[in-house]
């Protein structure tokens, strides 16, 4: 696996090479993913790369490369480690030292967080609410930076429906649903739980995770709401 691992890294060079190991009838295989980070210094798992391999196959662990440096884990690798709850592989190129960093779950409040995409944002909040009622739901998939902008939707039923969640109609919501937003965009970009009496949870960017009225505002971008049983 490690010689098919290079190959891709010496294909993808300068630019960081990505992909996943996964676990295939009992046995890890490599999937060589698309890198779509705008600049060489990074990598931007493809999220279409990596729900076509969630659909055959268990993700083991996430893999990327760092040319010409050293395998120390940055921040942000850190960061998205956690959120995503699946170890981080990291390879120095040429050299192909590995340094393995496993998650941490870390504790936030849930009122007056700071915003972070992919760490502290809308999608977070949300499964840690969740996970304060006793409601677990797996960790995020991956989300790409600027999403909406290129019509990717991660809050599509068939996707909310891979974490347990079950549509019901709006005029039966319950607290703990989670209610899906399109605020201005053309796919759903947003989410938060309902607290009852027309108040809802969420953190939207930019500002600091709070409770808030759905009316007169919220309310008008509701695309759907779902429910996760404990």
């Amino acid at each position: 696996m490690i010689e098919e691992i290079k190959k891709h890294f010496e294909e993808e060079y300068p630019r960081e090479g990505c992909g996943v190991i996964a676990i295939v009838k009992g046995k890890k295989r490599w999937f060589p993913c698309e890198n779509v980070a705008p600049d060489e210094d990074n990598f931007i798992l493809s999220s279409s790369d990596y729900l076509n391999i969630k659909r055959r196959a268990d993700i083991f662990a996430i893999v990327h490369s760092h040319p010409n440096a050293s395998n120390e884990a940055s921040q942000h690798d850190i960061d998205s480690c956690n959120a995503l709850g699946i170890p981080y592989y990291i390879f120095s190129y040429p050299e192909m030292d590995l340094n393995i960093v496993e998650p941490i779950k870390k504790a936030y409040p849930l009122i007056g967080r700071e915003y972070k995409f992919g760490v502290k944002d809308c999608f977070e909040a949300m499964r840690d609410y969740l996970e304060s009622k006793n409601i677990s739901i797996p960790p995020r998939i991956l989300f790409e930076d600027n999403w909406w902008d290129r019509d990717l939707n991660y809050f599509c039923p068939e996707v909310i429906e891979k974490w347990g969640g079950k549509e019901i109609p709006l005029s039966d919501m319950k607290p703990n649903d989670v209610l899906i937003f399109k605020i201005r965009n053309t796919v759903p970009d947003h989410c938060g739980v309902y607290l009852g009496n027309d108040v809802f949870f969420h953190h939207a960017e930019n500002r600091l995770s709070c409770r808030e009225n759905l009316y007169p505002f919220w309310a008008e971008h509701i695309v759907g709401a779902y429910r996760y049983v404990a």
